[in-house]
């Protein structure tokens, strides 16, 4: 009996370990997306509480002391030409401000590593908050309905009064869920649904590929939708069909809407015109610096905090005027929303190409079919997104794709232990 005993308070002391050790992972995407609210409701401490996740996985990353060989070693090349970047640029405290952010991407990759073998939970736990975000969109549409004001609109006083609006398109309220923000929350369900479609078997594998599938049109976030159909056109082995199945989509919906088609492909032309082909916008005109920095073979950089990103803003870089940038009327902008011009000027091709070397150190390894077509999804997401925004420096954009790149490799793989 006294054994019997024993066991049990051995077996629920492991499995009390055990739970805490959850709750410890879990914990930075927690304090993450409760950030993100805050972001709205309380701007200076979303901040902070996002700087507490990095500092978290920090000391988590160093109490572990579990590295990845191939990781510490592309770091280290970023980190050199990092250090380089700092002690060139035209502001200390800019160029402090703006290390810290590129170092958000390198310390979220090394808890990747950290808690790769925790994939189930860190699976289950994106897919549930994911649940959670849709189930609270349906909320929100009922509120809107009603007329009653959300957390995350915004908002002017006119006469005395509180005057609410939402971000919408088309006359059509784009869906935010949790995460307050259109384009996060269309990526969020994005990222759910290649989980489910290459890494889930359970029975309700269809219900949810439908959801998140819904949730990701009703964020009306062109670039999620653009990538997603893009990404399951590369992947799908019957690319005819796939091609016949969108047209026929295309036909149906330009049948029963097509008001809110036309003005869905109007508002497509119009933002690729804008951006891309007119070039006569503030993200355009980064482009048009960045590709004139490669073609004058600037290799080092005009050093971290200089263009692009916030501090740059905030300390008044000289190199917008150095280079006649144009902001096109939208000086009050904090930043270009492009990522690649922010990290090719300030850190130069070496640097810039260091980065995205550490960002793919992962993929260097024999990967299975179905986690490469996975991986493949949160790579392009996220890749292509950082061409409009700033998503490699965004904690909550980071907590929903480069940490779950080392956990995906080893998911059921078969042997106990994972080593470079």
């Amino acid at each position: 009996m006294e054994v019997s005993n024993s066991n049990k308070l051995l077996s629920i002391k492991i499995l009390d370990i055990d739970i805490l050790k959850k709750i410890s992972i879990i914990l930075p995407f927690v304090i993450v997306f409760i950030g993100e609210i805050l972001n709205f409701t309380h701007p200076s401490l979303g901040s902070i509480s996002k700087f507490l996740a990095i500092i978290y996985m920090t000391v988590f990353i160093l109490l572990n002391n579990t590295f990845s060989k191939n990781l510490v070693i592309a770091a280290s090349l970023f980190l050199f030409f990092l250090l380089y970047s700092i002690m060139v640029s035209f502001n200390f405290f800019a160029a402090l401000e703006a290390t810290i952010r590129y170092l958000f991407l390198v310390i979220v990759l090394f808890y990747s590593y950290s808690i790769k073998n925790y994939a189930r939970l860190i699976f289950t736990a994106v897919i549930i908050y994911a649940l959670l975000n849709n189930l609270y969109q349906i909320y929100v549409y009922i509120q809107s309905f009603r007329g009653v004001p959300m957390w995350f609109y915004s908002h002017v006083e006119v006469g005395g009064k509180d005057i609410y609006w939402s971000n919408s398109t088309m006359g059509i309220s784009r869906a935010v869920g949790l995460t307050g923000f259109f384009a996060l929350y269309g990526f969020l369900n994005l990222i759910a649904f290649f989980l489910v479609k290459n890494l889930y078997k359970g029975k309700f594998k269809n219900g949810l590929l439908l959801i998140f599938f819904l949730g990701l049109f009703a964020s009306l976030s062109f670039k999620a939708i653009g990538v997603f159909v893009f990404i399951l056109f590369i992947t799908s082995k019957y690319k005819l069909n796939f091609i016949i199945g969108f047209a026929v989509i295309l036909v149906l919906s330009l049948a029963v809407f097509p008001t809110k088609v036309i003005d869905f492909t109007e508002q497509l032309f119009f933002r690729i015109e804008t951006y891309i082909t007119e070039g006569n916008s503030a993200r355009s005109d980064s482009y048009r610096v960045m590709f004139e920095d490669i073609a004058e073979g600037n290799l080092f950089g005009r050093g971290a905090g200089s263009f692009g990103g916030a501090a740059s803003t905030k300390y008044n870089s000289p190199v917008y005027a150095e280079t006649n940038f144009n902001w096109y009327g939208l000086e009050r902008l904090a930043t270009t929303d492009t990522y690649y011009p922010h990290l090719f000027v300030e850190l130069g091709i070496l640097g810039a190409v260091s980065y995205l070397i550490f960002i793919f150190t992962p993929l260097i390894r024999p990967i299975s079919k179905k986690k490469w077509l996975t991986l493949i999804a949160i790579y392009l997401a996220l890749l292509f997104d950082s061409l409009f925004s700033f998503a490699l420096n965004n904690v909550a954009y980071l907590m929903l794709s480069i940490v779950l790149v080392y956990p995906i490799i080893v998911y059921e793989i078969n042997k106990p232990k994972y080593s470079d």
